[in-house]
């Protein structure tokens, strides 16, 4: 649109587009004509011109009443070293422009009078804590000071800076020392030494405003979380056409971004291109070979981006590329995670295999032995899992913190606790350790009954005594995941307190409790689908199961929870009937 010397009228999405804008209420025809949602309208005041001379600042300054109550800002609402008189008044809510996530940033290197430190991510190398984070800057502290300096009750940050802090103190946890974990941690100081313009602060932009967008109340925010999507996309396939910035740690963070995005975005085709956008990550970690491990970002990112491929695989029955000591034989970690991360990628592969091995049409002396032999393998993958949680430091150990009696079956669907024991653990990286190792037992139960299936084709599997044994086993398995969930959406026993060591925080906002966030949500997706998914959870369980995957859509915004919701499979009795009709296939040919 034109500039006419006066702010325009528009709507939100009309003003990005840059065309005139009908300004039709409560929403405008010319985003109803294109089938988009329309944002909505600027307030009335922030279309009023204002006399920003010093001058006049100092005659209004002077003239409010100094008995009017003021409140504190976050640090997240205004950049460092900028005053909130010297703001620029106008709400800007551009989808190209990308200062907030620079504002945001400042904001939170900004020396505040607080008494927590968190460690230096301008130096991420840095083992000692030396930069201090506050909630209320020392811009806000000097306001308060003042008598005389009032904020305004309609002041209000731009939207776009919203979602930023909002995506930061949800789903991004940075670590306190060596041996905790965070989520995310790698993207603070990447983003602090990125240029504006650059594919990592265009995903990171995209990402925060879907997750806000996600939120109830800002649901119109969505066409302009998929235009930056769009945009962020664009730059990373340019990116990828030089051979050097295709290999730097800000291209892989901002591909494992737009991951992110579709794993908490309602599109329908999420779920695919959440698996593409990992499988383009897993592409650049190979490119960029055993040197990436050199600092804690390259550490950071490699192990984020082999977690979810685990899960992409076990899902897919995939198997995995380059190999299980490729992704482990250099990766820098504890013993324990490094033997739960083996035997995880084991499972990947087991699973592949299990496909062709299981779909083989006769019964002969070398087919049989060959399913035999499968299952053998499962069967010791499953003990090596044993073993590993046996030799388990005692702080891994989780903890019976209270038992729930009956609840109404009505209400099963949206109680926090499963009747039965809840367990409590040191810490929720933990808590999903042992989840995904749960998650993981269950699909290696399932190769056992689908090869038992295949070499008993004449039988019914469910009458044999491994059937039997594993039906036992699984609901051993789903029982723990159930009674770990509370913990993640932050349960809390009315009657006892456990000490639960949280040794991450979020960058941005006041609160520092970590469970009920959009992060749980993130950890607790794949163990709650694979529990309420098996063959073996009971009737209420898979109703209260399910009912937690609605609630990690509807109030933590992960979206790819609606998805699973609707996929039909139930295992393995589904893998076994297609097992019997691929080999029904295969005969006919």
């Amino acid at each position: 649109m034109v500039n006419t010397g006066k702010p325009s009228k528009g709507c939100y999405l009309c003003r990005e587009r840059r065309i005139k804008c009908d300004e039709g209420k409560p929403s405008c025809m010319r985003c109803q004509k294109s089938k988009r949602e329309c944002p909505g309208y600027r307030d009335e005041f922030e279309l009023k011109p204002r006399d920003q001379t010093r001058a006049t600042k100092r005659k209004t300054s002077t003239s409010f009443d100094i008995n009017v109550p003021t409140f504190t800002i976050d640090s997240c609402s205004h950049q460092s070293g900028q005053s909130i008189n010297d703001r620029p008044t106008k709400r800007r809510m551009s989808t190209s422009y990308n200062g907030t996530i620079h504002g945001t940033m400042n904001s939170i290197k900004t020396t505040a009078t607080n008494s927590f430190y968190v460690s230096s991510y301008i130096d991420f190398d840095s083992p000692e804590p030396v930069m201090p984070i506050s909630p209320v800057s020392d811009i806000d502290n000097e306001l308060l000071r003042s008598p005389k300096t009032v904020i305004p009750r309609h002041f209000s940050p731009p939207i776009d800076q919203q979602a930023t802090c909002f995506f930061l103190s949800n789903f991004v946890l940075l670590p306190r020392g060596t041996a905790a974990k965070g989520n995310l941690d790698f993207l603070i100081p990447l983003v602090c030494d990125s240029s504006r313009e650059t594919s990592l602060v265009l995903a990171l932009n995209a990402v925060a405003l879907v997750a806000l967008a996600n939120q109830p109340n800002f649901r119109k925010l969505l066409p302009l979380a998929d235009s930056q999507y769009v945009t962020a996309l664009n730059q990373v396939n340019k990116d990828l056409q030089d051979a050097s910035k295709a290999k730097e740690n800000a291209t892989l963070a901002a591909v494992f971004l737009l991951s992110f995005y579709e794993q908490i975005s309602s599109h329908p085709m999420s779920l695919s291109g959440w698996q593409s956008h990992i499988n383009g990550a897993v592409a650049l970690v190979k490119a960029r070979g055993k040197s990436q491990l050199d600092t804690k970002i390259g550490r950071s990112l490699f192990d984020a981006v082999r977690t979810h491929m685990t899960v992409e695989c076990i899902s897919r029955s995939k198997d995995v590329k380059e190999g299980i000591d490729w992704w482990t034989s250099f990766a820098s970690e504890d013993k324990v995670q490094h033997e739960v991360s083996v035997l995880n990628l084991k499972v990947a592969d087991l699973r592949a295999e299990t496909h062709k091995i299981c779909t083989l049409e006769g019964h002969t002396t070398d087919n049989i032995e060959k399913v035999l032999n499968h299952m053998r393998k499962a069967e010791q993958i499953e003990k090596e899992y044993v073993a590993w949680y046996t030799n388990l430091p005692e702080e891994w150990t989780p903890k019976m913190a209270a038992w729930i009696d009956d609840v109404a079956e009505r209400n099963l669907e949206s109680t926090a606790c499963y009747p039965g024991r809840v367990d409590v653990y040191g810490e929720l990286w933990m808590a999903t350790t042992h989840n995904i190792v749960r998650a993981s037992k269950l699909f290696i139960l399932t190769t056992i009954l689908r090869c038992t299936a295949w070499i008993t084709a004449d039988l019914d599997y469910k009458l044999t005594p491994e059937y039997v044994k594993v039906s036992r086993q699984a609901s051993v398995l789903i029982e723990d995941i159930v009674s770990s969930i509370p913990f993640f959406f932050g349960w809390k026993s009315p009657d006892t307190e456990f000490p639960i060591s949280e040794n991450s925080y979020f960058p941005c906002g006041n609160d520092s409790k970590i469970s009920g966030k959009g992060v749980t949500g993130v950890w607790a997706i794949w163990p709650v689908f694979a529990a309420a998914a098996s063959d073996f959870a009971t009737s209420s369980q898979r109703l209260w199961l399910r009912g937690r995957l609605k609630y990690i859509a509807e109030h933590l915004g992960i979206r790819q929870a609606e998805m699973l919701l609707q996929l039909p499979t139930r295992y393995p009795s589904t893998f076994i009937y297609r097992d019997k009709v691929n080999i029904e296939n295969l005969k006919r040919t």
